[in-house]
């Protein structure tokens, strides 16, 4: 059924419409100084350097500090992003800065057109490559040289996160955000459903969590669904709002995700039990100019769908009143507050992957939306794994602080969502439909206390046991003994691996050309992941070199929530003293659960053994490599 779109037919928050919520220049004047004591501090700079202190001193979230300290880790950051633009202009070495640039950044240029006239024109930064940077403008520029490019920072996010903060009343962070009790829906009790995907009847920790988000037990509280990796948390949330949508014809539901390409999966996934009229994709204006990678599904039931370059902003939204199903990011959704909606339009507010936000982030969707005044309308639903990577916050000085801890990983350490869990309130799924038994037993035991079921069908486990490469035929996870050369590029403090590198092509020319046990493998099932971006470009090129860039190759924080055949890790950090963020069990933990049939490990030994957890997952090769780890592959021929 084709939808009839309401251009422009109500109101939506513009960027101008949301106050400048400018930060304190006590705040300033703290940062400029480096937090240190200074007898130049009047009284509020020494008061506000005393909270400062006491948030890196550990102090956690309480409800008479939730506000204020929140927004001052906010403005923290808030002016180190800024300060970090402040200076960030060009004029002819770019490749100084590129390092720094990062996609979607604003960025205001001086240009001289071909009538020798200077003018200043804004734009946004596309794409990032080695040598370059591709800055996308709505409309084409007659121009003959660019003088100067200025790169500004983004602050609209800021502002809503500030706004929530403004709004949000003590009784709500009481019954919300530190509750200690619930009251659930007594007008609701579904017990009995139709599944859209019948595999869903068989588990019975997806049926508890589906049933009692449905039946909104916990509120007011949050329900939280507990998803490790390869557990189904995405299926079990699509069923969720399928059964919200078919047992609740008056209930319309707003989901977001932390990431677009997480919205539009949950979208696509929705599309395939939810007809498209009901489903609206509501985009932020800067996506437009990557409709192109869009799937045409999602871009359908989208606000993407009519609009294209050069129309007039207020031209780009809908009306989504019509629509029972909504999905954004979080930042996004802060642009349907103070907008005409009703109050009560939403019944109930998914966070996928709200581990990855910071709780600030996290306030956005719901007050001004679920939550008025100190009314609660909506029942709330956080879905995400606190024990993999939390918020990327990028001052270094606040990851000590409650600033890098997620809404979720918070009120999963809470007294109402402890270890028991009660199914009330939160859910932990725990058969993992990813992984060969091999590859999830080290981090189930490390992480999740020995709780996950190896559930994957042997079709997409078991098909690389017995591949000639294995130490042990029957354990398809290798861990490949490298002594590299830790290497930085000048203006970089990022690190690569020229060596480790070198044996990740290897692997995969192996894999590519000989296929395992007698099965092709196309280069798209191999990914590679590393946690240093320099080591990324680096395997990246060499990979192309070679004519085998269909292998995907990123960092943990870009594999997170994502899974491939094969993985093959470059720890890159070779005979140092210092392991850096290697040394961080969240990110061990995304690194080691994203392989579904071969794992491939491609480290220094020494360096990572300085590590418990890395000195554990060795020691755990060595025991089932029958005591030895794979070395001199290199060497050998193809």
């Amino acid at each position: 059924m084709k939808r009839t779109l309401n251009v422009g037919s109500h109101r939506l928050l513009q960027d101008n419409d949301l106050d400048e919520y400018l930060v304190p220049r006590t705040v300033w004047t703290l940062y400029e100084n480096k937090f240190k004591p200074s007898d130049a501090y009047d009284s509020e700079e020494n008061l506000l350097l005393a909270e400062v202190t006491e948030a890196k001193q550990g102090s956690p979230l309480t409800m008479d500090n939730y506000k204020p300290r929140l927004e001052l880790l906010n403005q923290i950051e808030d002016v180190h992003v800024n300060y970090e633009f402040r200076d960030c202009f060009v004029t002819y070495q770019l490749s100084k800065f590129l390092a720094a640039i990062k996609e979607d950044v604003g960025v205001r240029f001086s240009i001289e057109e071909y009538s020798d006239e200077t003018r200043k024109v804004t734009g946004t930064v596309d794409k990032v490559h080695k040598k370059c940077v591709t800055i996308f403008t709505e409309k084409a520029l007659p121009c003959h040289r660019v003088i100067k490019l200025e790169f500004l920072a983004e602050r609209t996010t800021f502002k809503m996160e500030y706004r929530a903060l403004e709004n949000l009343q003590q009784s709500v962070i009481e019954k919300v955000f530190f509750a200690n009790s619930y009251t659930g829906n007594e007008s609701l009790d579904f017990s009995s459903f139709e599944w859209f995907r019948e595999s869903i009847a068989s588990n019975v920790e997806q049926v508890q969590a589906i049933r009692n988000i449905v039946n909104q037990t916990s509120f007011p509280a949050p329900y939280v669904l507990f998803g490790p990796p390869g557990t189904g948390k995405t299926s079990t949330l699509v069923e969720a709002i399928g059964q919200i949508y078919k047992l609740r014809p008056a209930a319309n539901v707003l989901a977001v995700a932390t990431s677009n390409s997480a919205a539009n999966e949950l979208t696509s996934r929705l599309l395939e039990i939810i007809p498209g009229k009901d489903i609206f994709r509501f985009f932020a204006r800067s996506c437009a100019r990557k409709k192109k990678d869009i799937a045409q599904d999602v871009l359908f039931v989208s606000n993407l769908n009519r609009w294209h370059i050069g129309m007039d902003s207020k031209e780009f939204y809908e009306d989504i009143r019509p629509c029972r199903v909504v999905l954004c990011t979080a930042s996004t959704a802060g642009r349907l507050v103070g907008s005409d909606i009703p109050k009560n339009h939403f019944s109930y507010i998914f966070i996928d992957e709200c581990g990855s936000a910071k709780e600030v982030s996290s306030l956005v969707p719901i007050i001004g939306i679920g939550v008025h005044g100190s009314e609660i309308t909506a029942s709330i639903v956080l879905a995400g794994d606190p024990k993999q990577l939390g918020p990327v916050i990028p001052y270094d000085y606040l990851n000590d602080t409650t600033h890098s801890v997620s809404l979720l990983e918070r009120i999963a350490d809470n007294g109402l969502y402890a270890k028991e869990y009660d199914p009330q309130v939160i859910t932990q799924l725990r058969d993992n439909f990813r992984s060969h038994p091999a590859l999830l037993e080290f981090p189930n035991l490390t992480f999740y206390d020995g709780q996950l079921r190896a559930k994957a069908s042997p079709e997409k486990s078991h098909w690389a046991v017995g591949w000639d490469r294995l130490p042990n035929r029957t354990f398809p996870l290798i861990f490949h003994f490298v002594v590299g050369q830790t290497m930085q590029h000048k203006n970089s403090s990022s690190m690569y691996n020229e060596l480790e590198a070198d044996q990740v092509l290897t692997y995969v020319e192996i894999i590519v050309k000989n296929g395992i046990c007698g099965k092709q493998v196309q280069e798209g099932s191999i990914g590679v992941i590393t946690p240093y971006a320099s080591q990324v470009r680096h395997i990246k090129e060499l990979l192309e070199d070679h004519d085998l860039d269909g292998v995907e190759v990123g960092s943990t924080e870009q594999y997170q929530g994502r899974e491939k055949p094969i993985m093959i890790m470059s720890m890159v950090r070779s005979r140092s003293n210092s392991a850096g963020f290697l040394n961080n069990a969240k990110r061990i933990n995304v690194s080691l659960t994203r392989a579904q049939a071969l794992m491939i490990v491609v480290g220094d030994p020494e360096t990572l053994e300085k590590i418990d957890c890395w000195k554990d997952f060795i020691q755990y090769c060595r025991k089932n490599e029958h005591g030895e780890l794979a070395a001199d592959l290199a060497g050998s021929a193809i």
